[in-house]
């Protein structure tokens, strides 16, 4: 199928203390805001107004008919119809100011709650987030909390329809109770079906939410300019789009299903409704040719019986609308309650000096639903006046070790130790602060160049001008007309700028050295940029670690000559350990690695760099 495959449970029934809670969540979710309590306030005084002024529409007509037929007074006549006129222009006018300042409030609750959301979903551990499904979930709980706001609306709609149900009831009852019976047998009728048909929507839309993920990366590559090169020269267009078009076919098979319950549930609506107004009418016109009943009083009640089924069609619909939204919301607060911020508990404070030691004792690390450990009872020291390269083979558990090292991933076993504390034992902020990371898979924000590099507005340009130095950069910036302020990518700005490779990674180390830290953490620095650039990016970088300790993952074993001592993994352990000669003279996987490559350089075997994983 090409998509992700959510382990969801349909919901049998939505009870009415699961839609009572989660919408008593989202109003304290409101309410907490300060513009939230005005919201809340403001929205229900709507409400009354909402239920009590569409009386006057409902009886003066009436009583102008009933004037006009009978006695002919004209004073009563000007009075109903003066009524008639200035209780909806104050209700307007009312209203225009109440919905202003509403929507102003909106605007702000709104932002508000989705500050809030990025905070929690920027603080779940790393190690979540790389889940497709958790990202599926969080896109819902995303909808979920960005329709919180819909929640006041639905109360005020039910707010308003139980204050217009009651008054009007007092009206048809003077009529015959049994047509109370009859509107409140349809709406009831009615809201059964649609609270069935949303059970089965809401599974659907877990369903669709799964292949719109899928589709999502599809249309990135398809529309992205990174891919763009690509995807014309190895023509592989027909691959991206069939595999679009074949999950969105299968995608539109629920989306018709979906569809269907809507199409369903109105025909059944119009059907009973049919029936209602059938009987309705029927009724009134035997009242009027066979008990006297007014012409005016009919139109009365005509227009109080159908006022009392919208009423009340209006508490039901309020009422399912709430049921669906909570279950939107159950899922936020499932969201917001699974993904867990870092599961660490500690609050000391590291430091790290000349004579620190950062130990993985017997760690091991399994991804969460595989068999296999990515590492295994691995057992190192980093040591703060040596500077450490790994290397190893694809799948050794190089990545995983740094993942491991900053605290992105929680060992599954074991434990990592700074001066003999398990680093959990510190405030996960102030241990990462200790890292100046350099990853392989380093990104360009679309923000300037210095922001890129500073990740502030309010940067130290001296500080700035002597990092960019340092890294070589001060090229590429000179010739740019906007210097720092230039922005980086085109994709939002067409004055920006795209970065060759080369610029790239060092912009990428100039953020680290910008960043500063205790430890520099390289994974795969140069992995995508050529041998001459690479040489003098480390010729340049070894000037800049001078005194620090670093730690180094590298298929490129010319970068051994940067270090004092290198670690062979294989299979998620550490199976060689020691200084270039040490294990250079040892003759194992180590020299068979070195071997290679210096004799794909030396003999010319190959025609372009060695491509590394």
């Amino acid at each position: 199928m090409g998509v992700i495959h959510l382990q969801t449970v349909k919901e049998k029934c939505q009870t009415f203390n699961q839609t009572r809670n989660c919408t008593l969540y989202a109003l304290r979710y409101i309410w907490k805001e300060r513009e939230g309590k005005t919201y809340i306030i403001a929205k229900e005084i709507s409400a009354l107004l909402n239920g009590l002024v569409p009386l006057v529409n409902m009886i003066i007509p009436g009583l102008i008919i009933n004037e006009l037929v009978t006695e002919r007074i004209i004073s009563k006549i000007v009075f109903y119809v003066i009524i008639l006129l200035m209780v909806p222009a104050v209700h307007n006018t009312v209203n225009y100011f109440l919905e202003k300042k509403l929507n102003k409030l909106s605007l702000f609750l709104n932002l508000s709650f989705d500050e809030q959301f990025y905070q929690h979903v920027l603080s779940i551990d790393y190690e979540m987030i790389e889940n497709p499904e958790i990202q599926v979930k969080k896109d819902r709980a995303d909808d979920a909390q960005s329709g919180l706001i819909t929640v006041v609306e639905q109360v005020n709609g039910l707010t308003t329809a139980i204050v217009s149900l009651f008054a009007i009831s007092s009206i048809i009852i003077t009529l015959n109770p049994f047509v109370i019976l009859l509107v409140v047998m349809v709406i009831f009728t009615n809201s059964i079906m649609a609270k069935r048909a949303n059970l089965v929507k809401h599974d659907l839309g877990k369903k669709l939410s799964a292949f719109d993920w899928y589709q999502g990366g599809i249309s990135y590559m398809l529309n992205h300019i990174s891919y763009a090169k690509e995807i014309r020269i190895f023509d592989i267009k027909s691959l991206l789009i069939g595999l679009f078009t074949k999950s969105k076919e299968e995608s539109n098979v629920l989306e018709l299903e979906y569809r269907k319950c809507n199409w369903r549930l109105g025909l059944f609506r119009t059907a009973t409704n049919l029936i209602q107004q059938g009987i309705l009418y029927a009724y009134l016109v035997y009242r009027v040719l066979f008990k006297n009943l007014p012409i005016g009083n009919m139109t009365i009640y005509l227009s109080s019986v159908g006022q009392f089924s919208n009423s009340l069609g209006s508490v039901f619909d309020s009422y399912i609308k709430l049921a669906d939204r909570g279950l939107k919301i159950q899922e936020l607060i499932d969201f917001l309650s699974a993904t867990k911020v870092q599961r660490a508990v500690g609050n000391l404070v590291p430091e790290f000096n000349n004579n620190s030691v950062i130990e993985f004792r017997d760690v091991s690390f399994q991804y969460p639903g595989s068999e296999h450990f990515a590492v295994h009872h691995m057992n190192i020291k980093i040591r703060a006046d040596e500077k450490l390269c790994v290397v190893g083979g694809n799948g050794s558990g190089k990545s995983t070790f740094i993942k491991l090292l900053l605290r992105l991933y929680q060992p599954s076993s074991g434990n990592i130790l700074l001066d003999g504390v398990d680093i959990n034992e510190y405030d996960i902020k102030a241990y990462q602060k200790l890292f100046a990371p350099v990853f392989q898979d380093y990104v360009s924000y679309c923000m300037s160049l210095g922001m890129n590099i500073a990740f502030t507005d309010n940067y130290d340009k001296k500080k700035l001008d002597d990092i960019c130095k340092e890294n070589g950069l001060d090229a590429m910036i000179s010739r740019l007309p906007k210097k720092y302020e230039t922005p980086l990518e085109k994709w939002f700005d067409s004055e920006g700028v795209d970065p060759s490779g080369g610029e790239e990674q060092r912009i990428a180390i100039a953020r680290a050295c910008y960043r500063g830290g205790d430890i520099f953490v390289l994974d795969e620095p140069t992995a995508a940029i050529d041998p001459i650039t690479e040489y003098d990016i480390y010729m340049r970088f070894n000037k800049i670690i001078t005194g620090k300790c670093t730690v180094m993952i590298t298929h490129r074993l010319s970068a051994v000559q940067l270090v004092d001592r290198v670690a062979v993994f294989d299979d998620g352990h550490v199976v060689e350990y020691g200084t270039h000669r040490e294990l250079y003279d040892r003759k194992g996987i180590y020299t068979e690695m070195f071997d290679k490559q210096a004799k794909f350089y030396r003999d010319g075997e190959g025609k372009g760099e060695i491509i590394s994983g």
